[in-house]
């Protein structure tokens, strides 16, 4: 006897879907029965060996994870792009739940950056399966306002009720303050969510910064929305010296170029912050201030008893840190970026292992390097991350994990010890040659 097929669902012209193989959920994709199959946001997509890896959506996303994904089973297509030109693309199979219905979707990988919506459903995976009607609304929600403050009062609340009823739309405000914010650095991902319920601050449709607590946490926190595009205001925020390690760490991150797994929460959660960097970073882990210099404020945190010392020292001095993870590594790089070029390359280590720290004022040796011995990629990288803060002169150091290989920046300096310090000669040829460049 014949099974009936199951009838056809009913969705609308856009839909939220889930992937429960990477517990991503409400992702929002556009549906279109003019397209023939379906694509999906895919970045760091690479065939090695018979395997194709790739990564769901991209860092400028806020659906991004940076979690690595491997077919063994994947096809090659030419697609004619906008343009009329062809390419090839990878295609995949993902299991998807759209309105409920839990299906297997055969996926172009695509940029779809500049694409309103990450997720194209075509007809091939909409044929036997859906229905689409074009007139039917997209479930309408709330509009989310997320308030960021440096206190919270009575007053502002009070406020927040009075605009709420008097929005001509269902409005969810959500007020916190800087304190309530937890900034997430790992490797291929950043994330600023809200510390008490992990949700991540890209996920509402407007942000306002009614007062700026530290400048670099609020301009940390905008240029993280704007590249997200999530609406903010003031739009003011967004500009700051690019000194803050913080506010370095996130454009790093956001642009391809790796920075150690770390934390930051503000200075009034040290008292019980260590157990979240200790469950985060592992033990040992660094704790340095934010915007300090030559090895300054920069503590080994070995167990509770290293760490209240380090708080103490921190709070006496007013230092805002960043909790960062230890990596074993026997020295890093300075690498020296004039304009567009590398024209310096310095080792640095450190003199025992009495100290962490490789840099030459905490008593470190240096070395010069040919620029060459760098690999190319981490030159792109470095030249990269001083173009970012638009230096005409700096510093950027590099490390590289001695066990695993891989390689981190630390930071970006701007006052990159030019006229002091080591190999002072050899910097002010450098320095001669990049004025000729730029007289000319």
């Amino acid at each position: 006897m014949a099974h009936a097929s199951k009838p056809a669902t009913t969705i609308g012209p856009k839909e939220l879907i889930d992937f429960p193989d990477f517990n991503l959920q409400q992702i929002p994709a556009k549906v279109d029965t003019g397209a023939d199959s379906s694509a999906i946001w895919a970045s760091n997509i690479e065939e090695k060996q018979g395997v194709l890896y790739f990564v769901l959506f991209d860092r400028a996303s806020p659906f991004y994870t940076g979690e690595v994904i491997s077919k063994h089973k994947y096809s090659v297509a030419s697609i004619k792009n906008s343009f009329g030109h062809t390419e090839f693309r990878y295609k995949i199979t993902l299991k998807v739940l759209i309105a409920g219905r839990k299906v297997n979707v055969r996926f172009t990988l695509a940029s779809r950056e500049n694409n309103r919506l990450p997720i194209l459903i075509g007809r091939r995976t909409l044929h036997g399966k859906f229905l689409v009607d074009v007139a039917r609304a997209e479930k309408k929600k709330s509009a989310r306002l997320l308030l960021v403050s440096t206190s919270r009062t009575a007053t502002v609340e009070a406020f927040i009720e009075g605009v709420k009823a008097a929005s001509q739309q269902d409005l969810s405000v959500t007020y916190i303050t800087y304190d309530d914010v937890r900034f997430i650095f790992s490797r291929g991902a950043t994330k600023i969510v809200i510390a008490a319920t992990g949700e991540d601050i890209a996920s509402y449709d407007i942000v306002h910064f009614k007062t700026w607590k530290e400048r670099d946490v609020t301009a940390a926190m905008a240029y993280y929305l704007q590249k997200r595009g999530v609406t903010f205001f003031d739009k003011r925020a967004i500009h700051f010296s690019a000194n803050s390690k913080l506010y370095q760490y996130v454009q790093l991150s956001d642009n391809g170029i790796d920075v150690p797994a770390s934390v930051f929460v503000m200075p009034s959660q040290y008292s019980t912050a260590f157990e979240t960097f200790k469950v985060a970073l592992g033990l040992p882990f660094v704790l340095k201030g934010t915007q300090a210099s030559r090895g300054a404020h920069n503590f080994l945190i070995k167990d509770k008893e290293s760490y209240d010392r380090a708080v103490k020292a921190l709070q006496k001095d007013g230092i805002t840190a960043i909790a960062q993870q230890f990596i074993a590594n026997d020295g890093d790089y300075r690498v020296l970026v004039f304009g567009p070029h590398i024209l310096l390359v310095i080792y640095r280590s450190r003199k025992d292992d009495s100290t962490h720290l490789n840099n030459t004022s905490q008593g470190g040796t240096a070395s010069l390097v040919p620029v060459e011995q760098l690999p190319t990629e981490i030159r792109n990288k470095s030249i990269t991350a001083a173009s970012l803060f638009e230096l005409g002169i700096s510093g950027v150091d590099m490390l590289q994990d001695k066990e695993t290989g891989a390689w981190y920046c630390l930071e970006v300096n701007g006052d990159p010890q030019i006229a002091s310090g080591a190999f002072v000669a050899e910097k002010q040829k450098a320095y001669a040659q990049y004025i000729e460049t730029e007289l000319k």
